[in-house]
């Protein structure tokens, strides 16, 4: 498998949102970065094909 190129960032958040990231990591076997990273691919894919189902509660705009 190609491995593509990366780049690292830092995030800062809230602990409790943290300790909920980390459980839905958890149950779903995924480390905590997977875990937000799947969240963030999600989230882009809706955007890119079902803009409609974004309510305005998504809008990072």
């Amino acid at each position: 498998m190609i491995s593509s190129p990366k780049k690292a960032v830092s995030v800062l958040m809230p602990l409790e949102l943290y300790e909920q990231i980390k459980e839905q990591a958890e149950q779903t076997n995924r480390t905590v970065p997977g875990c937000i990273r799947q969240v963030l691919k999600r989230y882009l894919w809706h955007v890119e094909n079902a803009p409609e189902a974004l309510t305005d509660e998504w809008s990072i705009v």
